[in-house]
């Protein structure tokens, strides 16, 4: 009792005063480790001042001694949360270093997601375990934007808005824009592109009236119809 009285008062106060955590005085109980223990006496729970991985942490075990959850504060002051499968292995980590937060789900070695927002951008990534294969996110000005990649990590698609809000859908290869379709000023335009060059343009104009123009390698024009 007298540990939990120490533990809770110290946390309480600098939760609800907001000051940093410090010693409350004589009658607290200051230690490097706390050991929490099952009625049979098998360790479930360690608050260590300095684990294993120099943090300040609290872990919880099952019965079979596999560590299953931790929260920890690394050197630095950073905070991380991790909740494990049976095996110890990492299935939802949590972390925060300056302004950035980052949520893991799944095993970051496969198919897994991230959510988290980096340099005020928000973001929503699924990766393979080797590249990020999808990403949604919105841009500081609070456009969206989704990305596509192929297993080399280039993009392979990407849709997005421009700065008046039209939406633009653009193909690649081997990281380069080869198509896109869009709608600039209210026309609907395909622009097809070769290795360095716009090479075929069609439209529709707001009024309806259609076009395709054709570009040569050094985007002259070469043809129009009509």
């Amino acid at each position: 009792m007298l540990v939990a009285a120490a533990f809770c008062g110290g946390a309480l106060a600098s939760l609800i005063l907001g000051a940093p955590a410090r010693a409350q005085g004589a009658d607290a109980l200051t230690v490097s480790q706390v050991n929490l223990v099952d009625g049979g006496g098998a360790l479930r729970g360690v608050l260590s001042a300095r684990d294993e991985q120099g943090q300040a942490s609290l872990a919880f075990y099952d019965a079979g001694g596999q560590t299953r959850a931790r929260l920890g504060v690394d050197p630095q002051g950073a905070p991380e949360l991790e909740l494990r499968n049976p095996a110890g292995q990492a299935r939802l980590a949590a972390g925060v270093t300056g302004d950035d937060a980052l949520l893991i789900v799944g095993d970051e070695r496969q198919a897994h997601g991230v959510l988290g927002a980096a340099a005020g951008v928000p973001l929503l990534s699924f990766g393979d375990g080797r590249q990020a294969r999808m990403q949604l996110q919105m841009g500081e000005d609070g456009r969206p934007s989704v990305v596509l990649a192929g297993a080399d990590g280039q993009r392979s698609a990407a849709l997005s808005m421009d700065g008046e809000d039209a939406p633009l859908l653009t193909l690649y290869h081997a990281g380069r824009a080869r198509v896109t379709l869009g709608v600039v000023q209210e026309a609907a335009v395909i622009n097809v592109s070769g290795p360095g060059q716009s090479r075929v343009v069609v439209g529709v104009a707001a009024d309806g009236f259609p076009s395709v123009t054709l570009y040569d390698e050094a985007g002259e024009q070469v043809g129009a119809i009509p």
